[in-house]
């Protein structure tokens, strides 16, 4: 999505939200890399695809934008852990190639069982918004 389109897609939002509504604001934080685990060890890290990493920073400005404009003001912001869980490395495996955010490949420091369950652990950034 272009600047312009998201722009456009949260004036939209401000047109059909009542005054005084709330707006989450809820998506991957691609400024951390994503971390797989075992039993909450860490093993290995994975980025975001180059494709759509600029798609946050647009974001990003896009929300700037529309609060600089008063359409919307900040109650708040934070980020939470996500975990989706495995039964094997192959199933996270095949995850992974289908994903269209994350990188295809983990980076392992620690390689894993083939047999052991795992687990993608991703930082999500939020945002409360009231309409304005």
């Amino acid at each position: 999505m272009t600047r312009s389109g998201m722009v456009d897609a949260l004036h939209e939002t401000h047109r059909v939200v009542r005054k005084g509504g709330i707006v989450v604001d809820a998506r991957p934080d691609s400024r951390v890399l994503a971390r797989v685990e075992r039993v909450g060890r860490s093993l290995g890290t994975i980025g975001t695809r180059r494709e759509t990493a600029g798609d946050d920073v647009l974001s990003d400005r896009a929300l700037a934008t529309v609060k600089r404009e008063r359409l919307f003001t900040s109650l708040r912001a934070g980020r939470f852990w996500h975990h989706i869980r495995f039964a094997d490395r192959a199933e996270l495996e095949g995850y992974l190639h289908d994903h269209l955010r994350l990188a295809h490949q983990v980076r392992w420091t620690t390689r894993p069982d083939t047999a052991e369950p795992l687990e993608i652990v991703r930082a999500v950034r939020y945002e409360l918004l009231r309409r304005v």
